[in-house]
Order: structure tokens, then C-alpha cells, then sequence
């Protein structure tokens, strides 16, 4: 019981997550083409989606580590390479999060400023790592 709870408490915090990461792809893809300085009213969205960010997202990506973890060691995944993979994958996520985290920090704190260029395609990679880990959890290829 307590593994079917926690697989589902992942499952949740990882769509939090990526709906997350998606929403601050679009975002980033916005800035990118929009003109600098930011009008007042661009400002204060680049601050909500900041603020979305720290209180769902990042929290979200947290608790789907932990979650994560907890069904790894249940189902005494660790020695398997597809989980290898998955984990691999999974940093690179977090890694662009937090690339994404501080580029919207960055972003509110100087509007007149320019977000890095390959941020514009953080929403194509990260539909396409999701796609990659859904198949190596459902397949386990190896």
C-alpha cells in the first residue's frame, strides 16, 4: 500500500513539475523575442511567473526527487541501468530548472536585460527528456 501512495505522490509532484518547467519554457520563449527594456506591465509578469516558480514548481521538482527515491529503494531499482538513465536524465531536468529559475530571478531584478538564447527551445527539451524517461520507466529497455 505505502508503495502504490508514494508512486502517486511522484507521479503527482512530476506533472506539478513539468507543468511547471513548460509554463517557464513558454515564458522564456516570450522574453527572448520581446523588446528591452520590459513596459511595467511585462515586469510584473515576469515577477508571477517567478513567483509560480518558487512556490510550485521548485517544490514540486523537491518533493519529486524525494518521492522518487523513496519508490527507487521500494522496488530495489537501484542496481537496474535504465533507473541509471532515468536519473540521468532527471539531473539534466533539474539543471535546466534551475537555469530557468535564475534567469527569471535575473530577468525581475533587470528588465532591461537579455535572457540567454538557448533558453528559447527549454520547452523542446523538456517535452523531449519527459518523453525519454516515460518510455525507459514503462519499457525498462535494459
Amino acid at each position: 500500500m505505502s508503495y502504490l501512495l508514494f508512486k502517486s505522490l511522484h507521479i503527482a509532484a512530476v506533472i506539478t513539475w513539468m507543468g511547471g518547467m513548460v509554463l517557464s519554457s513558454a515564458t522564456m520563449l516570450w522574453l527572448c523575442s520581446a523588446r528591452r527594456p520590459r513596459i511595467e506591465r511585462e515586469t510584473e509578469i515576469v515577477a508571477a511567473f517567478k513567483r509560480w516558480d518558487s512556490r510550485v514548481t521548485s517544490p514540486a521538482m523537491g518533493l519529486a526527487w524525494v518521492f522518487g527515491i523513496v519508490v527507487a529503494v521500494q522496488g530495489d531499482w537501484f542496481s537496474q541501468p535504465w533507473l541509471h538513465a532515468k536519473l540521468a536524465l532527471v539531473i539534466a531536468l533539474s539543471a535546466l530548472h534551475g537555469n530557468l529559475s535564475a534567469s527569471l530571478r535575473r530577468l525581475q531584478a533587470d528588465p532591461a536585460r537579455e535572457p540567454p538564447g538557448y533558453l528559447k527551445y527549454s520547452g523542446l527539451f523538456t517535452l523531449a527528456v519527459m518523453l525519454a524517461i516515460v518510455l525507459l520507466v514503462v519499457l525498462k529497455p535494459f
